[in-house]
């Protein structure tokens, strides 16, 4: 009776960390290891595997903190033009005005927070739907980053440690420093989303806003709070991109956004708020990872890898779609 009782609160315990949802992309991601790892001897490599991390770092920051916003209701489209601003001004700081990195490191995220306030601003003030909103400040941004850097890229910078800090680095020279970013980024975003009194506040402004403002949560600071931590994981991706890359281009992050979206469905989020999971969103990051990935060392054609990430990502809506449906 005693082991019956330890090894079901084990499972309980567990569930609380790693829903359902959760263990079928967990499958899903290894299954796709497993084929790729057959067809390509290459792809089950230590190299292979923190390159793959390394790569998708950016795009898993942004993600899970987009999944805190989809599960507050809300969308934004902007974030890639966001990374884009926050590495031109960035840039342009250090190379024009000869300001040290670290400083316009710090002017470069203030502009993606604030970007991000306007984000905020803009859709709980004018109730606006947050597609069509942030689609518009998302021309708006690029165009901002456009005007701000004359549409060229601004390279060639001074030696720094905050390079090797950001992007550079390979600790214990083998695992790239972004994935340690990347960890660290998801550990907050799982503590913040999951175990602290604004998370529940997120998952039922999502879920029924109604209610939740009749259960005394003010939905619309939540939900500013959410459009501000988008900004700031996409403020940070780029500072990370830039410190692996030592370069910016305006056109930078561009589909950073649809990515960062199609990571968190995959992952089980749903699009229509009030559910959604960070370790979900980050296997859902790995599984795009993965196939892009295990499709060049295929020598897959370019469009062709497109093509089918598409499909992958169409099957985790459909699914998402059917598992909502069934919810209801």
């Amino acid at each position: 009776m005693g082991n019956l009782d330890q090894s079901s609160g084990k499972r309980s315990a567990m569930s609380r960390i790693v829903g359902f949802r959760d263990f079928g992309v967990v499958a899903a991601a290894l299954l796709i290891a497993v084929f790729f790892s057959i067809t390509s001897p290459v792809f089950l490599t230590a190299y292979n595997f923190f390159n793959l991390l390394r790569q998708t770092a950016a795009l898993g920051i942004v993600a899970m903190a987009m999944t805190a916003l989809i599960v507050a209701g809300e969308f934004d489209l902007s974030v890639g033009a966001i990374y884009a601003v926050t590495g031109v001004v960035t840039g342009l700081c250090t190379k024009s005005f000869g300001v040290n990195i670290w400083l316009s490191a710090i002017v470069g995220m203030s502009a993606a927070l604030v970007l991000g306030l306007l984000n905020g601003l803009l859709v709980t003030m004018t109730r606006i739907n947050s597609f069509i909103a942030t689609l518009a400040t998302q021309m708006v941004f690029r165009g901002i980053a456009m005007v701000l850097s004359q549409g060229q890229p601004v390279s060639d910078f001074d030696d720094n440690p905050f390079y090797a800090i950001l992007g550079r680095k390979e600790l214990f020279g083998l695992i790239p420093v972004p994935i340690f970013w990347l960890l660290g980024c998801g550990i907050v975003m799982f503590l913040v989303l999951h175990r602290t009194t604004f998370g529940v506040r997120v998952f039922a402004s999502g879920d029924n806003r109604d209610a939740a403002e009749l259960a005394g949560i003010r939905t619309v600071r939540v939900k500013r709070a959410c459009f501000l931590l988008t900004a700031g994981a996409a403020g940070l991706a780029a500072l990370i991109s830039l410190g692996y890359l030592k370069t910016v281009t305006p056109t930078q992050g561009t589909n950073l956004e649809l990515e960062a979206i199609a990571a968190a469905v995959i992952g089980g989020t749903a699009m229509s708020g009030g559910v959604g999971s960070i370790i979900g969103t980050f296997i859902g990051t790995f599984i795009m990872a993965e196939v892009r990935t295990g499709l060049i060392l295929l020598g897959t054609d370019a469009y062709i890898q497109d093509a089918f990430v598409g499909l992958v990502i169409a099957l985790a809506v459909i699914i998402n779609v059917r598992v909502s449906s069934r919810k209801q």
